[in-house]
C-alpha cells in the first residue's frame, strides 16, 4: 500500500462489538496507522485492536450514545461535520449514516455497506412500533423518515465505490441508490479447533437461536414454532426485546444471555441446528454455525439465499410465519447432514480470503489510480 497515502475509516458508531464491528477490525488490518472517525464511543465493550487506533468522535454527543436512535435525525448533519479535508481515501463502513461523509473533492470513497438504513426504507414498520405509544408518532416518524430517505439517497452518490456484504443488500442498493455495488462476504470467525465436551446445558438435544435481540430479527417465531412442536429451543444472545421473548417462551425455551466465548462455542457446535428465521442482510451468526458443522434452517429470503443449500447445508421456509418454520422442523432431520463438510463451506467466508478480496478487487486497483 501506498505508505504516503492518507487513509481514514469511518463508522456508523462503536458501542458494541458485533458483525459491523468484526468487519471493520478485520478492515484494519489494510491500513494500520488510519484513524477512525465515529459517531458514538464505549471502549469497554471492544476488543484492544480497535481502542488502540485513534478514535475521534463528538464528546459531547458520546454522552447521549444510549439515545442514538432518537437522534437519528441530527446524525446526518453530524457525520458530514468530520473533517476528511486531508485524507486521500476514505472507507466506511455502514448501515446507517457513515457513508454521508463528506470528502476532499480528490479523495475515493470506498463504502463497505451492511445495509441502506433500515430503519427508513424496507424494515421502517418494525421501527415504527416505538413511535406508536407517543401522540402523532407514527406521522412524526413517516416525517422524520421521509426527509432522511431524501439524504440518504442524494448522500449515496458521495461514494465511489460500494461493496455491499451480500447479493440482498447489493439489489436494495440498487433499489435505493440506483448504484451498483460489488459483493464480498464479511468475514466469519473460525470455528475451535477442539470440540468442547457437552455440558448439562448441552446434553439434551436442542435447537439454537442466537444474536441480537431485536425485533426484526423475528425470534418470536421460532420460539412460538418449538414451544408449540415440543421441542427443545435455546436462545442465546442480548437485547432490548428479551422481556418480550421471555413472555412468548413457555417450559420448551432457555435463555443464556450474553455468553462467553467457551459457551457460544459449545450452543454451536453440539445444536441440532441453528434456526435463521429473520430477513436478514447476511448472517455471520449463521456461518458461524455452519463453520462449527450445525446445519442452518433459515427463512428463505434476504442473505441466507447467498449461503444456505437446501439438503446440503440445512433447508428453508417459505413464509415468515412460525406455522411455516414448524412444517421444516417437522421434516428436518439433523443426522442427514455431513457435518464435517458443512465446517468446510465455511472456510470460504475466512478472514484471510475476505482481506484478500478487499485488497485485490478494490483497493489495489485504487491504488493504481492514485499512481496515475
Amino acid at each position: 500500500m501506498n505508505k504516503h497515502k492518507k487513509v481514514a475509516f469511518v463508522h456508523d458508531w462503536l458501542v458494541t462489538y458485533r458483525g459491523g464491528e468484526k468487519v471493520l477490525e478485520s478492515l484494519l488490518h489494510l491500513y494500520p496507522e488510519a484513524p477512525i472517525y465515529t459517531l458514538f464511543y464505549e471502549p469497554g465493550r471492544l476488543p484492544k485492536s480497535i481502542r488502540e487506533r485513534h478514535i475521534i468522535f463528538p464528546k459531547t454527543l458520546n454522552y447521549l450514545k444510549h439515545f442514538r436512535k432518537l437522534l437519528l435525525p441530527v446524525l446526518p448533519a453530524v457525520v458530514e461535520s468530520f473533517d476528511l479535508r486531508d485524507y486521500d481515501l476514505v472507507i466506511s463502513t455502514s448501515s446507517c449514516v457513515a457513508k454521508g461523509v463528506i470528502t476532499n473533492p480528490n479523495a475515493k470513497h470506498v463504502c463497505y455497506i451492511h445495509s441502506p438504513m433500515r430503519y427508513i426504507w424496507d424494515q421502517r414498520e418494525h421501527y415504527m412500533k416505538g413511535f406508536s405509544k407517543i401522540p402523532f408518532g407514527r406521522a412524526l416518524f413517516h416525517m422524520i423518515s421521509s426527509r432522511l430517505r431524501l439524504w440518504d439517497t442524494l448522500s449515496s452518490h458521495r461514494v465511489d465505490t460500494f461493496v455491499a456484504n451480500s447479493s440482498f443488500v447489493k439489489s436494495r442498493v440498487k433499489k435505493y441508490y440506483n448504484r451498483d455495488a460489488i459483493v464480498i462476504c464479511p468475514p466469519v470467525k473460525a470455528a475451535p479447533t477442539q470440540i468442547p465436551e457437552k455440558t448439562s446445558l448441552t446434553e439434551k438435544p436442542y435447537y439454537l437461536l442466537a444474536g441480537a435481540f431485536v425485533s426484526y430479527k423475528r425470534f418470536d417465531i421460532a420460539i412460538e414454532a418449538c414451544e408449540q412442536l415440543g421441542k427443545r429451543l435455546i436462545v442465546a444472545g442480548s437485547g432490548p426485546a428479551e422481556d418480550s421473548l421471555r413472555a412468548i417462551g413457555g417450559k420448551h425455551t432457555e435463555f443464556v444471555i450474553s455468553p462467553d466465548d467457551e459457551v457460544w462455542d459449545s450452543l454451536m457446535i453440539h445444536a441440532e441446528a441453528f434456526l435463521f428465521p429473520g430477513l436478514e442482510d447476511f448472517g455471520i451468526t449463521a456461518i458461524e454455525a455452519l463453520g462449527c458443522g450445525t446445519p442452518i434452517i433459515a427463512f428463505k429470503g434476504g442473505g441466507a439465499l447467498d449461503f444456505v443449500e437446501p439438503g446440503v447445508n440445512g433447508c428453508f421456509f417459505d413464509e415468515q410465519s412460525s406455522e411455516s418454520l414448524k412444517e421444516c422442523l417437522q421434516n428436518f432431520e439433523p443426522r442427514a447432514f455431513d457435518r464435517a463438510r458443512l465446517s468446510e463451506m465455511a472456510d470460504a467466508y475466512s478472514e484471510t480470503r475476505f482481506i484478500k478480496r478487499m485488497k485485490s478487487e478494490i483497493f489495489d486497483k485504487m491504488e493504481a489510480d492514485f499512481a496515475h
